[in-house]
């Protein structure tokens, strides 16, 4: 089974063509959080995905408890939300019904008993298992997922080329934004290219 690798926290074009290039399925791209070093404006959100939407995978918004006004702004733009915040299944039908937009929902682990939480979202399209440390390179913890079904979901957390081999014995699913930065917020077109070589190698 091929490895679908979401990049995330992309900010040029030539970081997001590479990703294209390479075979990601997914392009994320972190909208209206002031907080992270990649963050995109809505209106640069939209000139960017513009770009490239007859030539891309999927893309992704990926935004923590947005207004109706945001995803309103940037809804004909990305085939994703990505949902960072406190938003529940409720709040998910609700976007889904009005902006007709697919859900991914993603989910703090710091323990097993969260992983329960995976049963609160049954609206969602997708789920993302990620570290509580959103976008601080946090490595999560395998061993939370020993005897764990998580083979639909997308996993996150500190994974890099040196442990993906490991990631992709819990799902084929990866999302992955720091460890192909360069610093903070830039992207390197380098350990792109070789950090999806090493996926090619599993797949």
């Amino acid at each position: 089974m091929s490895a679908t690798i979401k990049i995330c926290g992309l900010r040029d074009y030539d970081a997001i063509q590479t990703a294209i290039n390479c075979g990601a399925k997914f392009l994320g791209f972190v909208c209206n959080y002031p907080k992270s070093p990649r963050n995109l404006s809505p209106l640069k959100l939209i000139e960017i995905t513009a770009k490239i939407k007859n030539n891309s995978p999927s893309t992704v918004a990926v935004i923590v408890d947005p207004d109706d006004n945001l995803i309103n702004t940037i809804k004909d733009n990305v085939d994703f939300l990505q949902l960072h915040g406190s938003e529940n299944n409720n709040r998910i039908l609700e976007i889904k019904k009005k902006f007709k937009l697919k859900i991914i929902k993603a989910i703090k682990i710091k323990n097993k008993e969260d992983l329960n939480q995976i049963d609160h979202y049954p609206d969602a399209d997708d789920l993302l298992l990620d570290t509580p440390a959103m976008e601080k390179s946090e490595l999560f913890n395998f061993k939370l997922l020993k005897n764990k079904n998580i083979g639909s979901y997308f996993l996150a957390g500190g994974i890099n080329i040196d442990n993906v081999a490991q990631a992709l014995q819990y799902t084929s699913k990866l999302d992955i934004s720091s460890s192909l930065e360069s610093k903070p917020g830039i992207k390197d077109l380098e350990k792109i290219k070789n950090f999806m070589k090493e996926v090619n190698k599993y797949a």
